[in-house]
């Protein structure tokens, strides 16, 4: 499925499957895939910790947006060409916070991205140019790519962590 939306339909539909099938990889794993080797010398934890900021941040940056503001992207003190040093930043950070803690972030994330994506009408979601700071994309893709994908990827990335820890 293309991560650029093309409905409110599209959107929803990607953000909610992708959601459901990572909860649902969690819920049948549990707790004890919290500390298994991941990705980027990080743990499922700090991955799932990484996910969760990014769906928090993108609400935040709409947020601004919608009150005529231009949001600090991606964060206070970084540039775009430093994620890499910002994921590693969010997941050291989470090395503090607990399993249970992390996916209550990533499933209050998921809520409140699904009350946001309702709260905007279909121009503010779908055309290029409502919120400058998009530049020339628009906002569906700035969801789409910070929250859907990325809990694609998670998925993926825990599932291949699974079975690594089942083979030894």
């Amino acid at each position: 499925m293309s991560t650029i939306p093309k409905s409110r339909r599209h959107l929803i539909e990607m953000t909610r499957t992708n959601f459901e099938k990572l909860r649902l990889e969690l819920d049948q794993a549990g707790s004890r895939i919290a500390s298994l080797p991941c990705t980027d010398e990080w743990d499922v934890k700090e991955l799932l910790a990484v996910r969760a900021w990014w769906t928090e941040a993108v609400i935040e940056w709409v947020g601004v947006g919608l009150q005529g503001g231009t949001p600090i992207t991606p964060a206070e003190g970084y540039r775009w060409s430093e994620t890499p040093r910002l994921n590693n930043d969010i997941a050291r950070s989470a090395k503090r916070m607990s399993f249970k803690s992390i996916i209550n972030r990533l499933n209050d994330g998921f809520a409140a991205l699904m009350l946001l994506i309702d709260s905007l009408d279909d121009r503010e979601l779908l055309e290029v140019g409502v919120f400058e700071w998009a530049g020339e994309h628009p906002i569906a893709r700035w969801l789409s790519l910070n929250t859907a994908r990325q809990y694609t990827t998670a998925r993926a990335l825990i599932r291949k962590a699974i079975r690594a820890s089942e083979s030894c």
